[in-house]
Formats: structure tokens, C-alpha cells, sequence
């Protein structure tokens, strides 16, 4: 199962980068310029206090659902289409939490960790984390939204040398170009899914928040929820994920040494599972 998940681990990673994004909150700067034009189009009287209040659930809900009714619903009349815009959040704009990126990359060391068999400093959770904050905080003329797996290592490279120079070089460049292989073969796949059909996966609200539940609850260390509906799962790829929950709740109690060490590689098989059911959701 982690053979999986190292497969995908540019795609993935990429993913979880952007994804910073989806609970990110205006940088105090952007939250003003928000502020001040709302008052200027006749959007909003109330302080700038309340105004942040107001609008932080619309800024923690997934980009992809974010609606321009959200915020019609909050102001005094209707919003402009226009200044939907003004709401779009990059990550020049964005305040990412600490706390999101040291998650990222934790998870990131971890699989590098276990797929590779190695411990290095080049993959530690500090140097991983440093990369992130570098690319999430881009400098004038860097990009700002959309980054791709490349730009993560051409960040990573510039951490390493920093950091150690070229005692790594070897097993650094080996990794690096391992991974970069991995992510050709999944673009190259990508491509030819693309050109073949491929149902469309269609879930309910219901299934929708049970599953973003799930990855929730691994990424806080928090106690997995159950399928919300008594009969469980009907949808075969539902079906697969609470097979694996329950195989990890399974782990989680064992005291059998050849059980434990399958722990990480389920857990990280389940987040493989939660991102791809996401991702191939109907919107």
C-alpha cells in the first residue's frame, strides 16, 4: 500500500501545497483592502472586527465551493460579480498557519522516510517545513499560486545547500531524480486517463463531509468518525476506505509486532484514499 502512496507523492504533495490555501486566512494587509472596499461600495458599515468575523468561514471553506451567495448573505446587498476577484486568495496573499505547513511536512519526511528506508536530514520534518514556508511566502516575481512539484524541489534544493552544502549531494540528487521520474510516469498516465473514460464520482453531501472528516482526524490525530448512515457505504470506493479505517482501528490496539508495522502504511494508504475520492468528485 505505501508502494502507492510513493507513486503518487509528487501528485499528492503538490495537492497538499495548494490545498494550504483552502483554510488560509487574509494576510492582515489583503483583509484591509477587503475591508476598505466593501465600505466603499456600500457593502458593509460595521467594523473592521466584525467584518473579519464575518468573513472567516467563507475564506475556510474549500476554494472550490466557494460561492459568491456566501458572501451576498453576509454584506448588505448583493456583491458584484466583479469583486469576486478581490476575494480570490494567493499565496502573496494568504496567511498560511504555521501548524498546516509543519503538517505537510511531516507527512511529506514520513513517506520519504518509509518508502526509502533512509533517515536523512535532507528529508527531515525542519527541512521539509523550511522549503514550504520559502515557496508559500513567494519573493517579487515568484509564483504565487498554482505551484507545481517542480518548484517545491528547485525550493528544497536551495534549503539543502544552504543547510549542508554538498555533503548530500549524492543521495539528494538520487531522490530528486526518483521523484521527478514519479512524476512524469503520473502525468504520463494522466494523460492517457484523459483520453479513456473515466466515470465521474458522484457523492452526497453527507459522503462528502464524512471523508474530509476522515482525513481531518488523521492529520489532528483525532478518532475516526464513523459513516454517518447506519446501512454504511454503498459506493464501492467508499467501501475500500472504511475497509482500510477499520483494518487501522484494527492496528491501532494490536500489541502483535507483525501488525504494527503496518500502522503507518495504512494510515498513509487512507489519506491516498480520502485525496483521490475527493479529487474524482463530481462539482
Amino acid at each position: 500500500m505505501i508502494k502507492d502512496v510513493w507513486s503518487s507523492f509528487p501528485h499528492l504533495l503538490e495537492n497538499k501545497i495548494n490545498g494550504l490555501l483552502d483554510e488560509a486566512d487574509p494576510k492582515p494587509l489583503k483583509a484591509y483592502h477587503l475591508y476598505k472596499t466593501c465600505l466603499r461600495e456600500d457593502l458593509w458599515d460595521g467594523s473592521f472586527e466584525n467584518f473579519l468575523v464575518k468573513i472567516s468561514d467563507f475564506f475556510h471553506t474549500p476554494r472550490v465551493d466557494r460561492r459568491k451567495s456566501q458572501l451576498d448573505i453576509i454584506f448588505l446587498r448583493p456583491l458584484h460579480a466583479s469583486l469576486m476577484e478581490d476575494f480570490r486568495l494567493s499565496f502573496r496573499t494568504a496567511e498560511i498557519a504555521k501548524e498546516s505547513l509543519r503538517e505537510v511536512a511531516s507527512w511529506a519526511s514520513q513517506i520519504i522516510r518509509v518508502s526509502k528506508k533512509v533517515d536523512s536530514p535532507i528529508s527531515s520534518k525542519e527541512v521539509l517545513a523550511e522549503t514550504l514556508t520559502k515557496i508559500t511566502n513567494p519573493a517579487n516575481g515568484e509564483k504565487d499560486e498554482n505551484l507545481e512539484f517542480e518548484d517545491f524541489c528547485e525550493a528544497w534544493k536551495r534549503v539543502v545547500f544552504k543547510t549542508y552544502g554538498t555533503v548530500h549531494n549524492a543521495h539528494f540528487y538520487d531522490l530528486l531524480k526518483e521523484l521527478r521520474w514519479l512524476k512524469a510516469e503520473s502525468e504520463k498516465a494522466a494523460l492517457n486517463d484523459s483520453v479513456s473514460f473515466r466515470p465521474t464520482l458522484y457523492l452526497t453531501q453527507t459522503e462528502i463531509d464524512w471523508v474530509q472528516a476522515v482525513e481531518k482526524a488523521l492529520t489532528f490525530d483525532h478518532k475516526i468518525p464513523n459513516f454517518p448512515l447506519s446501512k454504511g457505504p454503498q459506493k464501492p470506493r467508499l467501501i475500500d476506505l472504511e475497509r482500510a479505517i477499520r483494518l487501522y482501528r484494527i492496528v491501532q490496539t494490536t500489541q502483535i509486532r507483525e501488525l504494527l508495522s503496518h500502522r503507518e502504511n495504512i494510515r498513509n494508504t487512507i489519506f491516498d484514499y480520502c485525496q483521490k475520492i475527493l479529487s474524482d468528485r463530481a462539482r
